[in-house]
């Protein structure tokens, strides 16, 4: 990719607000170039990520970024970047599930193989294909195992607090006390007389 011509200054990028304008009293972005900066920064890629797909030095990224405000703190970072690495392992994920189909229609090909030729090349278009089946295929290590199981327990506890919340603000009660269980009892229909202290 062909790189943009640096400016010389921060100036012709990033302009001072007009008073009254901008919420944080940084610079706001006056080119294409540095609006398309801010853009990338404010959706998590890293400093050198943006470098890469815009053409624009690291220097001026960081310079851009800086006089907006932003900062490229590797937390906040982290949180896309294996994001964008789930992503990449779904898509190869599905290429492999692409190539097992193929194994499956070049199968039926040695099955109805007329030839010693057919039937060679079908054998070896399956010998091929598991291969790339196998290459594609994304490994689950125990970390990515571990990662997803905290992740969905952390999503199970924000649902949990939630749903306690929402209970506690439509009844105005704690959802642990006497008179919520009595609620829950009545609604699953188990207040009758056989109910049990």
């Amino acid at each position: 990719m062909a790189k943009f011509e640096e400016p010389e200054g921060i100036g012709n990028e990033v302009a001072t607000p007009a008073e009254g304008q901008g919420q944080d009293g940084g610079g706001v972005p006056v080119q294409p170039r540095a609006e398309m900066v801010v853009v990338l920064a404010q959706q998590g890629l890293a400093r050198n990520e943006i470098a890469r797909r815009t053409g624009i030095s690291t220097a001026t990224v960081s310079r851009i970024a800086k006089a907006n405000g932003i900062t490229f703190d590797r937390a906040r970072m982290e949180r896309p970047l294996k994001a964008r690495i789930h992503d990449l392992k779904v898509a190869q994920a599905g290429i492999a599930e692409g190539l097992q189909e193929d194994v499956a229609v070049a199968r039926m090909l040695l099955r109805t193989a007329r030839t010693h030729r057919d039937y060679a090349f079908a054998s070896k278009a399956i010998s091929d294909l598991t291969q790339a089946v196998q290459r594609m295929t994304p490994e689950v290590t125990q970390e990515d195992a571990l990662e997803e199981t905290k992740d969905f327990l952390l999503g199970l506890r924000e649902d949990m607090q939630a749903a306690r919340q929402a209970f506690e603000t439509e009844h105005g009660i704690p959802l642990g006390s006497p008179e919520a269980t009595r609620l829950h009892r009545k609604a699953l229909g188990l207040d009758g007389n056989n109910e049990q202290p």
